[in-house]
């Protein structure tokens, strides 16, 4: 066993709680890249997660991006066809649609826990996504329950929640002055 020096703590408990932030939030970006915790249709939204240490700008059109904008206009041309939902047919989805999930902006970085770090999708219709409740659910369920399990060492995680959107087609931008509430777990 390895004799450690008083003095050394500070530097060792700082890099225990690098290593366990990173780890949150690699954790949080992958199970967010899932149909249990994201809508799924074409499978373009749950792909379109991101950490960064700016606010993500949902911007990204699935018109521009393979293969969810062939599932969408395949979607929708059977939709048009048929005029009805396959809804029975749970194991292709709505309008025979296979949704396919690969999250195009993998973490591959190291934040530095002291540093704000932003999670948001870049689909450009994410506040629409979002009204559904799988995100909330994992947020008001599971998120606290992953916190604790991965920050080892004692210490206070807050989750910042704002409405940044207004419900205009045209609002990606970061509306002003929004009500900001904090989480603690």
């Amino acid at each position: 066993m390895t004799t450690r020096r008083l003095k050394d703590l500070p530097k060792d408990l700082d890099g225990q709680i690098s290593k366990d932030f990173n780890v949150l939030i690699r954790k949080i970006h992958r199970t967010l890249a899932t149909k249990k915790h994201s809508p799924v249709y074409t499978g373009f939204f749950a792909s379109s997660w991101k950490a960064q240490g700016t606010p993500v700008r949902p911007k990204d059109p699935i018109e521009k991006f393979s293969p969810w904008n062939t599932i969408k206009r395949q979607a929708t041309a059977e939709f048009l066809k048929n005029k009805t939902a396959n809804k029975g047919n749970k194991s292709t989805g709505y309008y025979n649609v296979k949704p396919f999930i690969q999250p195009r902006f993998p973490v591959d970085r190291v934040f530095n826990y002291k540093r704000t770090v932003y999670i948001g999708n870049k689909a450009e219709y994410a506040v629409y996504a979002l009204e559904g409740g799988k995100l909330q659910l994992f947020i008001q369920g599971s998120l606290g329950k992953m916190i604790k399990e991965t920050m080892t060492e004692k210490g206070k995680v807050f989750l910042g929640g704002s409405t940044t959107f207004n419900n205009s087609p045209m609002s990606t931008g970061i509306q002003s002055d929004p009500s900001v509430r904090y989480t603690e777990f």
